[in-house]
């Protein structure tokens, strides 16, 4: 470690010796450690310290402003080495360890201009004359609490905390709190340089000076405050520092459900984010859309339980803005419907962190419109109310009935669900109608969405037959009887039809979203990865008269491999392209190529066709294939061509984790799209693969290797695409 946070090993074992009692007192340096004690253990009032500067020992007698450009300094503290190339920007340096007589002989050793140690150390050893200058808090901000002591005991030992605490220095231990305070309030750990030093002047005012600088030492920040009160000193350092540290915070709508309804500006942010911390309700669609190595922490709460308490998704969101440049709070609906929104920018504002809101689209006004229910419409609703159904304590809130009852707009209840029987007695206690439309509506715009409608008297009982769940919300007006005319969401031809995919990779496919899109319900099931391939193959495409292209990953491992290595797309300008369909002929465009053929019929059979009409003979074809891929392409040219095939990908199996899947019968079918994932995924079914009510295959390699292994029943598109694949089940569902 360099200074802080984290544990090291001895300070584990003592405290390991504390709690199984064999020693009662652990001392230790107060700077290497983490701001709380283990559980179980506490610290004392801290003793008078020793002198909290760094200092500087020399090789050769001379002054550190005296050194020469280029120097070279030993230190194994980052804090230490970013402020030394404040001051000395020509200077070099190095890391070292070990104790002081370690980094002393090695600076002999290896020749190094000098070092920088505590000065406590260096005086508790009486060492004090190989100290060549004293490095003052103007130069240098010493670690937190350097140069104290820290005495840890058992919590409980009262009469050993009471003499122990009696040997205690108050000034000290204003210092210290002062200066852990601003440790823990900047969440610093030992990967970062950290520091703070207080000081008590004649008058009795403390200072504090306190530095803060990112993992990789590029950024640093500076905070001097003076005041009476020591914790409060380092709220206010921390803020100064987040102020000219921290990134933005967005706090992005996700919508209701359905990933469609995000708004661009939301969506870009998403998609520009550093780290997404985000709730139960966001879909895994958005999160898809995350660029590579984005942080992803998932912070969702449900009804008794919560991932994290409130105040630590607020402190969370702090900590990362120190982390990353753009942070992304993705809620549910809309940040500031009901969800908590305000009280997390009130806190970001308070510790000084930059932050954004970008609405989104609440289920409030979604979730009746997927229903068929506008929530206003001329002669019925001039307006609406909408109200959180219960409070924190999980009871009806506390809600002017009244009002609703006697107004003429539209009333939306959300998370009611569980209160659907007393807000329907309220508000016919309130003078409401028995007979007033009303409709619950679970799970809205997602393909899981279920609606009942009834009337005021009976929606209750009716919606509890329906066993509607969580998340819902109620509707209660006359909007509601329009909906058998609006009803557009559930009326798509594969509502309330749930398939399963086995996919090639982690982010969802093109061919969910066109499901999604006829409603169905879609889970996806990763059945293997793709791999690049490290092949060196410029000099064997360069003299190549054709390249051949059957999947969209085999042109983006080429490309990437291709021009990694220095190639120039100018170079390819007298090759000629095939692709296996159109799909793979669009990615190829947007790469910069364009395919000179691709068959009217997206599979290997009808490739092999078109090109054997091109060919006239000694032509040399290169296919850029997976490394596990079959030999029909090769069977069907080699006669008429001089034929070279490169592995550029590896589609490397997964096996499929169905834990989180429902069983095979309860999907209304199977959709295949390659052998590969058809084949991983009968192997781990078994027996129960007979199970299932349909089976879905893309094109008639597919179809036959399927068949091969003995399901019976296929249905194929009728072309080779993801669009003629849901055509195909549109059909069958619709027949």
């Amino acid at each position: 470690m360099h200074e802080i946070g984290d544990k090291g090993v001895f300070v584990k074992e003592i405290e390991q010796e504390l709690l199984e009692k064999r020693v009662d007192i652990g001392v230790h340096s107060m700077k290497d450690m983490p701001p709380k004690p283990a559980e179980g253990l506490m610290f004392t009032k801290a003793w008078e310290r020793e002198d909290p500067r760094d200092v500087l020992i020399l090789r050769e007698e001379q002054s550190f402003s005296d050194l020469p450009g280029g120097a070279v300094i030993g230190t194994g503290s980052r804090r230490r080495e970013v402020q030394l190339k404040k001051l000395r920007p020509d200077i070099k340096v190095v890391n070292i360890r070990g104790n002081i007589d370690t980094r002393i002989r090695k600076m002999n050793e290896e020749g190094l201009d000098g070092i920088v140690l505590a000065a406590a150390g260096l005086h508790r050893l009486g060492m004090q004359d190989r100290i060549a200058c004293y490095l003052e808090a103007g130069e240098m901000i010493s670690a937190p609490a350097q140069g104290v002591l820290a005495l840890e005991i058992r919590k409980g030992e009262k009469e050993l905390l009471q003499m122990l605490d009696a040997l205690g220095d108050d000034e000290t231990a204003n210092a210290v709190e002062a200066e852990r305070g601003f440790l823990q309030e900047i969440d610093g750990d030992c990967h970062v340089p950290v520091g703070a030093v207080c000081e008590r002047n004649k008058d009795g005012v403390f200072s504090l000076k306190a530095m803060f600088g990112d993992e990789e030492g590029r950024r640093q920040a500076y905070a001097f405050v003076s005041g009476s009160e020591p914790r409060e000193l380092a709220k206010r350092a921390a803020v100064i520092i987040r102020r000219q540290m921290a990134g933005m915070v967005s706090l992005v709508g996700a919508g209701p459900g359905d990933p469609g309804l995000i708004t661009v500006k939301g969506l870009h942010a998403i998609q520009e984010a550093d780290c997404i911390v985000y709730d139960r309700l966001a879909s895994p669609d958005l999160l898809a859309e995350a660029k590579l190595g984005c942080e992803k922490i998932y912070v969702g709460k449900e009804s008794h339980h919560h991932t994290l308490p409130q105040e630590e998704i607020n402190r969370l969101l702090v900590r990362k803005s120190m982390q990353y440049e753009k942070t992304v709070r993705l809620k549910g609906g809309d940040a500031y419907v009901f969800g908590r929104g305000g009280e997390e920018c009130l806190f970001l504002r308070e510790c000084g962190v930059p932050f954004e809101v970008i609405p989104g689209i609440t289920s409030a006004v979604a979730g009746p419109a997927y229903a068929g229910i506008p929530i206003t419409h001329r002669g019925k609703s001039l307006g609406f109310h909408v109200v959180t159904a219960h409070d924190k304590n999980d009871a009806l809130a506390d809600i002017d009935f009244h009002a609703l009852a006697n107004g003429t707009e539209t009333c939306v209840f959300l998370m009611g669900l569980s209160k659907t029987g007393e807000i329907a007695e309220r508000l016919m206690d309130e003078g409401m109608s028995p007979q007033t439309d009303a409709a619950v509506i679970s799970c809205a715009t997602t393909p899981s969405q279920k609606t009942c409608i009834s009337d005021l008297m009976h929606i209750s009982e009716d919606a509890r037959r329906a066993g509607l769940v969580s998340p819902a919300l109620i509707v209660v007006g006359e909007v509601v009887s329009l909906r058998d005319e609006l009803n557009f969401f559930e009326q798509r031809p594969l509502f309330g039809k749930k398939y399963l995919i086995p996919k090639i990779g982690e982010q969802p496919t093109m061919l969910r979203g066109l499901l999604l899109a006829q409603g169905a319900g879609v889970d996806e099931i990763q059945v293997g990865q793709i791999m690049q391939m490290q092949t060196d193959f410029a000099d064997g495409v360069l003299d190549a008269d054709w390249l051949v292209f059957t999947s969209k990953n085999g042109v983006e491992s080429f490309f990437e491999a291709f021009l990694k290595r220095g190639g120039d797309l100018r170079s390819l300008a007298g090759v000629k392209i095939a692709a296996i369909g159109a799909k793979t002929a669009q990615f190829l465009q947007q790469c910069g190529l364009r395919a000179d053929l691709t068959p009217d019929e997206f599979h290997s059979s009808a490739l092999a066709d078109c090109l054997r009409a091109q060919l006239t003979g000694g032509e040399k074809v290169v296919y850029l294939r997976a490394k596990n891929a079959d030999d029909h392409l090769r069977r069907n040219l080699e006669d008429v061509c001089r034929f070279t095939e490169i592995a550029v990908y590896e589609n490397q199996p997964i096996k499929p984790d169905l834990a989180s899947f429902c069983p095979i019968e309860n999907y209304d079918g199977v959709l295949f799209t390659c052998a590969s994932s058809a084949g991983r995924l009968l192997e781990t079914l078994g027996d129960a693969w007979e199970k299932a009510k349909a089976v879905y295959s893309i094109g008639p390699r597919t179809t036959a290797y399927l068949k091969k292994h003995g399901v019976k029943e296929v249905c194929q598109a009728e072309c080779a695409t993801y669009e003629g694949l849901v055509d195909a089940v549109v059909t069958s569902e619709t027949l």
